[in-house]
């Protein structure tokens, strides 16, 4: 109602300052942030808020709190949605090549990761009303174009195995053992059209790029093949053909990973690559991975973030977190104290027994000196 929205704070400091805060959305500043929210009257710098969520860096944690800032700001201001749907899109136009050099490509693809799990939430509830917008994003990412660039068809395996799992329904598949999202996404405008495009187009990528695996395992065969070779001549291999060879494994060992991927997400069998027994891994005697150089900044499907990656990896100790108790510690420990209680109570009888013992020797040597004492003065 723009009668209630006149009774709100609209001056521009007390704006300001609210706005900015949407450059940094997460879980724990949530409340705090939507109460801010209805405090201001936004109405003339919508295009402003949206440029700050655009710019926020979220974590996969925080796009559950982002969806329930934009649900406010699209409730209250009908121009909210368009311009912040708009905004969104631009991180999947391709940027200039210039862009691209100076940008870190390891943060454009986090951020093109980021935007897209946020786009499919807010289409979930209902502030993104038409599934086309994601038409027009799969049809780029599955791109053969993209192919040549081997850190383009990392992130972008990546991005459309999340888009999969994220969203199912997109494609027609259901979700396994949530009978719950099934019943909820079929009130959702998927057209079956919109789907036999999105399965059509997965399964074609899904195709090429095992097309590519399969050329690239048997670049790295024969390699392979030729470093046997030369071993076998030699007895070594030259920095250069070690450097290619550790080059060649790492960036097939991505590609691998990246290809099951997709391929469990849109719930086909991994590619399986045929075993040649004629030729084995050749090695310098270490690792194939290389101890040193420019390592390709491409984007690991199996962490969202750092903090997913923390979480997993970086365990915490449990005790600190839950009672004895419930770990059956206090057991253990109770135990302790009643055998340390045992040993102390022998130590003491010990203890005791010995100067019992240490005192009646003392009491008998003292009687034999009297007893000779008195014989001596009997015989003065």
């Amino acid at each position: 109602d723009a009668n209630y929205l006149r009774t709100l704070d609209s001056s521009i400091k007390r704006n300001t300052t609210v706005i900015k805060k949407l450059k940094t959305i997460n879980d724990e500043q949530k409340d705090g942030l939507m109460d801010e929210l209805k405090s201001v009257n936004l109405s003339k710098f919508v295009s402003e808020a949206v440029s700050y969520i655009c710019e926020a860096k979220l974590r996969s944690a925080d796009i559950q709190a982002a969806v329930q800032v934009c649900s406010l700001l699209h409730q209250r201001y009908k121009d909210f949605s368009p311009c912040l749907i708009q905004g969104l899109l631009k991180v999947f136009v391709p940027g200039k090549s210039g862009d691209d050099l100076d940008t870190d490509k390891n943060s454009r693809a986090m951020k093109k990761r980021s935007t897209l799990k946020l786009l499919i939430e807010l289409y979930f509830v209902g502030i993104v009303e038409d599934a086309s917008i994601f038409v027009n994003i799969i049809k780029d990412l599955t791109s053969l174009e993209h192919l040549k660039d081997r850190e383009a068809t990392q992130t972008n395996l990546s991005l459309l195995s999340s888009f999969v799992r994220q969203g199912r329904l997109f494609i027609g598949l259901r979700s396994h053992g949530h009978e719950s999202y099934d019943e909820f996404f079929k009130d959702l405008n998927v057209t079956a059209d919109q789907k036999k495009f999105f399965k059509k187009a997965l399964n074609s990528y899904y195709d090429a790029v095992s097309e590519l695996l399969q050329s690239e395992n048997a670049s790295l065969r024969l390699m392979e093949a030729e470093n046997a070779k030369v071993l076998s001549a030699k007895g070594e291999l030259s920095d250069e053909n070690t450097a290619s060879y550790e080059k060649l494994r790492k960036s097939f060992d991505q590609l691998l990973r990246g290809v099951s991927s997709l391929a469990e997400a849109i719930d086909l069998q991994p590619p399986v690559m045929p075993d040649d027994g004629n030729t084995t891994r050749v090695t310098t005697g270490t690792d194939v991975t290389p101890s040193s150089g420019k390592e390709p900044s491409v984007l690991e499907p199996i962490w969202d973030d750092d903090d997913t990656k923390t979480f997993y990896e970086s365990l915490p100790d449990l005790r600190a977190f839950v009672p004895a108790v419930l770990l059956g510690e206090a057991e253990q420990k109770l135990n302790e104290q009643h055998a340390k209680g045992r040993e102390q109570s022998s130590e003491s009888n010990a203890e005791q027994e010995t100067e019992v013992h240490d005192n009646a020797q003392t009491s008998s040597a003292t009687e034999d000196q009297l007893e000779g004492k008195a014989d001596d003065v009997a015989k003065d």
